[in-house]
């Protein structure tokens, strides 16, 4: 089955909305500051500390987000007419798709990951900086028990939070009004940006694609959480190797 995204309870208003709020977020300090650490990473001290209470604000963002605007569908017109009409998708089926897509789509934006942060540093004569996240899963920066509790939320709670928030509202929300291949470029556009990294930007836009077409061909958000994961653990696992370099 696919995903019928013209009766998404979600409108491009609330994609828009949400898309505001969440460039709003990451432009707050100005674009010089957001250019320096999308380029340079944080400009402080890395600490335990600071990385939790970022993990813990944009946990807060896209929860509250995403329980603001789905709690706005229950006053739209038309909130409780599909429920009876909707096809219930295949969930084995739709996880075992992600699995077997989740390879390809890892090996590819690893090579992008190389490509990129290669190119920058070649063409601007500037190496872009790891995400803060990776420096503290790979380094002595953090202790031991502080880089489990970060590599538990990156499996769990990114794809839980990230996959409802930019293929649950962001892509359905912009495909009620424009083609498909363009909201899945808008929302794989948005989920990269606010990463605020260089080197991975185009890597997760293209992962944000795939999600968005995984969502759409099964129909379960199910699909796209199980390779978010999946790409997230394999990045963990390869990160002591990486280090060692």
């Amino acid at each position: 089955m696919t995903l019928e995204t013209t009766r998404s309870r979600y409108s491009i208003v609330h994609a828009l909305a949400a898309t505001a709020l969440m460039v709003y977020a990451i432009l707050h300090h100005g674009v010089a500051a957001f250019w320096k650490q999308f380029v340079h990473g944080f400009d402080m001290e890395l600490t335990p500390a600071l990385l939790l209470a970022s993990f813990a604000t944009t946990a807060a963002l896209f929860g509250s987000l995403i329980l603001v605007l789905w709690a706005s569908t229950l006053f739209s017109r038309d909130s409780g007419k599909r429920s009876g009409q909707a096809i219930r998708p295949d969930r084995c089926a739709a996880v075992w798709l992600a699995v077997r897509w989740a390879p390809l789509l890892t090996g590819i934006a690893i090579g992008l990951n190389w490509i990129c942060a290669s190119g920058i540093e070649w063409l601007a004569g500037v190496q872009p900086s790891d995400q803060e996240l990776v420096k503290c899963l790979s380094g002595d920066v953090c202790p031991l028990g502080t880089r489990i509790a970060l590599g538990l939320l990156v499996l769990f709670e990114a794809p839980l939070l990230e996959e409802p928030l930019f293929r649950g509202i962001l892509f359905r929300g912009y495909a009620s009004a424009l083609p498909v291949w363009l909201s899945m470029a808008l929302s794989g556009f948005v989920f990269a940006l606010v990463h605020v990294n260089a080197a991975t930007f185009v890597p997760l836009w293209f992962l944000g694609v795939v999600f968005a077409e995984l969502y759409r061909r099964t129909g379960t958000l199910l699909a796209p959480m199980t390779a978010h994961a999946l790409f997230n653990a394999v990045n963990l696992a390869l990160l002591p190797f990486l280090a060692a370099e």
